[in-house]
């Protein structure tokens, strides 16, 4: 890595820590003035619990009337321009969910990077715990259970769970 490149990188994480204190301290109306500002899409009536971690908020698209609870973490890919993580609308989502937008493929993890979409559905509930992994698709009206691992797509109007997580039930 050429040392402009380190500074660059450095100087993003410094500004991100100082962005995460202020937004921990902040009152939530004023939390949410400033998701409007830094996240590329944000909707009316969201709740986002403390402690929440947003890695390029840029990246993220939240749609209206959803919830993230306490301490998630989401983490769109940075390498793929196209990749975004999208949440749709009347989305609940438990405590300490963790996205991941990229990853690296067990053939090369070292010399390579894979980053792809996340999309989260509409009226889709998302249990605490929950991990899910880039390239997947939650379908609308469907829950992902407590504890879950989600490597591949949910279909919608279905509940999953377990590690990696399977059909349980089909809703209607």
């Amino acid at each position: 890595m050429k040392r402009k490149d380190r500074i660059t990188v450095e100087t993003f994480d410094f500004v991100q820590g100082c962005l995460d204190l202020l937004i921990l301290l902040l009152p939530p109306f004023l939390r949410r003035a400033i998701y409007r500002i830094t996240f590329k899409e944000f909707g009316r009536n969201i709740y986002i619990g403390p402690k929440c971690f947003f890695r390029y908020p840029w990246k993220i698209l939240i749609g209206s009337n959803s919830s993230i609870g306490r301490g998630c973490q989401i983490y769109p890919s940075f390498q793929n321009k196209d990749a975004f993580v999208t949440i749709g609308n009347d989305v609940l989502i438990g405590p300490n969910l963790c996205i991941y937008g990229a990853g690296h493929p067990v053939e090369s993890p070292i010399d390579e990077h894979v980053g792809e979409s996340v999309i989260i559905g509409d009226s889709v509930y998302i249990g605490g715990n929950v991990l899910i992994r880039y390239g997947v698709t939650i379908g609308a009206n469907s829950i992902v259970a407590m504890g879950s691992v989600v490597v591949s797509d949910i279909e919608p109007f279905s509940v999953y769970g377990g590690n990696p997580a399977k059909l349980l039930k089909r809703i209607a």
